[in-house]
């Protein structure tokens, strides 16, 4: 049995369950500090039990949206000595010569081109594109369909979203 503790049980969370489901998790539990607003479950714990659930679950993922608290409980998962896996979706293009750091979720559709690097903990949202040679820092959050053009550097724990058309 594959097992995966998610930190956060919020909106985000069912798409880090499904996206975890389809490349072989089969036991998934969550700690969120709401668990009366969660979108998923079992919510086993908060994030105070972080650190106690290590003994039943090796490896865990922040599925948090904002930014900071994500990187916030990333650290805290590294601290406690979790297996921080990266979770990429079958149907993304991620690149060989790309280097994805762990923590990082890469949704549907995603593009990493080559030679790009990914910092810890990451969020590539659904239809994201990565252009060639780009560097992105840890804790950041490509917003679904934007793209990062060739050779940017994307500073740490920044939010890039798309354009908004509509007229």
């Amino acid at each position: 049995m594959k097992s995966l503790l998610i930190i956060g049980a919020g909106s985000f969370s069912p798409e880090v369950e499904e996206l975890a489901v389809l490349i072989g998790y089969n036991d998934i539990v969550f700690v969120d500090d709401n668990p009366s607003d969660a979108y998923c479950s079992p919510v086993i714990g908060t994030t105070a039990d972080i650190a106690a659930l290590r003994s039943q679950y090796d490896a865990a993922i922040v599925a948090l949206g904002n930014n900071n608290t994500r990187m916030k409980y990333h650290e805290e998962l590294k601290r406690c000595g979790y297996n921080i896996p990266v979770l990429i979706h079958p149907t993304a293009y991620v690149s060989p010569t790309a280097e994805i750091a762990p923590g990082c979720i890469i949704r549907a559709k995603a593009v990493v081109s080559r030679d790009v690097k990914l910092g810890e903990a990451c969020i590539l949202n659904v239809g994201a594109l990565i252009d060639h040679h780009v560097e992105i820092g840890y804790g950041c959050h490509i917003l679904m369909g934007a793209a990062v053009r060739n050779k940017a550097k994307v500073e740490p724990l920044t939010r890039v979203e798309s354009l908004n058309l509509i007229q």
